[in-house]
């Protein structure tokens, strides 16, 4: 049986959504990504962009757009990266307009924009849940998987599939986090340190292995402690999946006229990241309890692992659409996605897992 159809057949027909979904940035590389798995399971999500072509016109910036292009009860899902440059014109429109939105947001700066709108969102019918991706909804549900109740510390670990994932919003996404210093959790402050300066290894199973990877930022220093308050550490890291990039981008990072001269030359690097970049790629965390203990759990797959990081916001879509999902207002990290259901989901798509196979995973076990 091929992945669409099994897709499809894991999911009981009476759960059949009735409201439409909306993709913004459907054109685009993981807008493309979500609307492929929505579509897979015989759903027909609308593609909204700037762009022709589309079957909505809609900027993810301009409100006038998005009041013509979207009705009340859409659940849309937003894809318009980069997030590192976005407002919150999208969240504020469609709040008035009678919408439920789940972004997939990789911007500490965004998220805590859109946190800082929570006293709206109360009592008004819409369901928001940011950061419903790899980050923060995955790491949430490898910390419930671990089966941790109290972590004192959360450490992801992204090894990106460069060849599929190198597009010009990551690019950017890149170039952002190395001009200014990054946020991170440390002894349950938020600190401040210079972007890639520090290094860490993670091993990741074949074929993948282990990363060096450098410091970065990530939502999960906001998300996380509202669902955990016993964390002290929360920090993220990357491995560009070439030592000459990570050595770059750590020079860059401490050099202004080295960050000046690769923005002009993006679009030649993600040519030849395009050909010669890596085909698999994973997402892994360490979780620690209070007495020292560590878990490490995560995905990884040899050409789509990409899927982990739409996979959140397709199954939240599912089910506001159905009228099954059980949050409203600002969503927590924790309630966006079911844990066995992610595992599951994944694991029918082909994306394979590592630390939580010791788990009866059976839906009532969580």
């Amino acid at each position: 049986m091929g992945v669409a159809h099994r897709l499809v057949a894991s999911f009981p027909a009476d759960r059949t959504p009735v409201r439409r979904i909306v993709v913004i940035g459907g054109r685009g590389f993981f807008g493309a990504a979500a609307i492929e798995l929505l579509r897979r399971e015989g759903l027909q999500p609308l593609v909204a962009s700037r762009r022709s072509g589309a079957d909505l016109t809609a900027d993810a910036e301009d409100p006038a757009s998005l009041r013509a292009a979207l009705r009340s009860r859409d659940v849309v899902i937003d894809a318009a990266g980069p997030f590192q440059q976005r407002s919150t014109v999208l969240v504020e429109t469609c709040l008035e307009t009678g919408c439920d939105v789940i972004d997939l947001a990789d911007s500490f700066e965004y998220v805590s924009k859109v946190q800082a709108l929570a006293h709206r969102f109360v009592g008004a019918g819409s369901c928001i849940l940011t950061a419903c991706s790899s980050v923060s909804a995955v790491s949430a549900a490898l910390v419930r998987l671990s089966g941790v109740e109290a972590p004192v510390r959360v450490s992801t670990f992204l090894a990106p599939a460069t060849r599929n994932t190198s597009t010009a919003a990551t690019s950017m996404s890149l170039l952002s986090t190395l001009e200014r210093p990054v946020r991170a959790v440390h002894d349950g402050s938020l600190v401040e340190r210079r972007a890639f300066s520090q290094l860490r290894e993670f091993e990741f199973p074949a074929p993948i292995g282990r990363v060096s990877a450098r410091l970065a930022e990530s939502a999960d220093a906001l998300t996380l402690p509202r669902v955990w308050p016993s964390l002290r550490e929360i920090d993220f890291w990357v491995d560009a999946r070439r030592p000459a990039l990570n050595m770059l981008s750590a020079a860059a990072s401490r050099s202004r006229v080295l960050r000046s001269l690769m923005r002009p030359a993006q679009g030649i690097g993600r040519r030849v990241t395009k050909r010669f970049g890596k085909t698999s790629g994973g997402f892994g965390l360490e979780v620690e309890d209070a007495s020292g203990a560590r878990h490490s759990s995560g995905f990884f797959h040899a050409t789509r692992s990409y899927i982990v990081a739409v996979a959140p916001a397709v199954l939240a879509a599912r089910q506001i659409a159905a009228g099954t999902f059980g949050s409203s207002g600002l969503v927590p990290a924790d309630r966006q996605v079911d844990p066995w259901e992610l595992v599951r989901y994944l694991r029918v798509a082909g994306v394979s897992d590592f630390g939580v196979s010791w788990l009866a995973l059976e839906p009532g076990s969580l």
